[in-house]
Formats: structure tokens, sequence, C-alpha cells
């Protein structure tokens, strides 16, 4: 409904705020830290996908961010797999690597947002 409601029922916005963004970084933490780095991409895909397909539609988005995150799964894996190696990497360290930097966007993407508005 709003700060401006959520202040007249007496919660404290600006604490009740950092409490929330603690305990969902200590979620997200732990979760990533149990599934591992492939987890980032269960993060960026639907970002990707937003900005892929420009829209909002979740009748598009859904089928669409099953579709992408196939596709970039299986050039990750086509990546730690290439011809001509000896050696096959972790597809952990493939993933993190597309993974990181669109969750890092995504994040300062909003914050910019947040400051404007």
């Amino acid at each position: 409904i709003g700060e401006n409601y959520a202040r007249s029922v007496g919660i404290r916005v600006e604490r009740d705020r950092i409490i929330m963004i603690g305990i969902t970084s200590v979620i997200t933490g732990t979760i990533t830290a149990f599934t591992g780095p492939i987890a980032f991409l269960g993060i960026a895909v639907p970002h990707f996908t937003r900005l892929l397909f420009k829209s909002s539609n979740y009748r598009i988005l859904l089928p669409g961010t099953v579709l992408c995150g196939a596709l970039l799964m299986l050039i990750c894996d086509i990546i730690t797999q290439l011809p001509g190696r000896g050696f096959v990497l972790p597809i952990n360290a493939i993933t993190s690597m597309i993974g990181a930097p669109v969750v890092i966007w995504t994040i300062a993407r909003n914050r910019k947002k947040r400051l404007i508005f």
C-alpha cells in the first residue's frame, strides 16, 4: 500500500527495510552456496529474457525464460567441453562468469532507478 500507510500503523520502515535486506541476503547466500553458481543462471535468465523480449507479459516470458535458460545452459556446457582441450572445465566456472555480471547489473540498474524517482 505504501510507506506512508506503513508508518501510520506503527511500522518503522527504514529499520524493517534494512532487516529485510539482511535476511534476504543471508537466504540468497545460503541458497547459492547450497546449489552452487549454477543458480546464478536461475536468477539472471528471467532478467535477460525480459530485456530480450521487451515485454512484461508472463505468457511470453515464462516459455521464453525456459527456452533461454536451456539454451544458455547448453552454450555453457559447450564452452566447458570445447574440442582440442585435454580437460573439461567445471560448468560452475562458466555459469558464474555469465550470471554474476547480469545479477550485478540488475541490482545496479534498480538502485539507479530508485535514486532517480
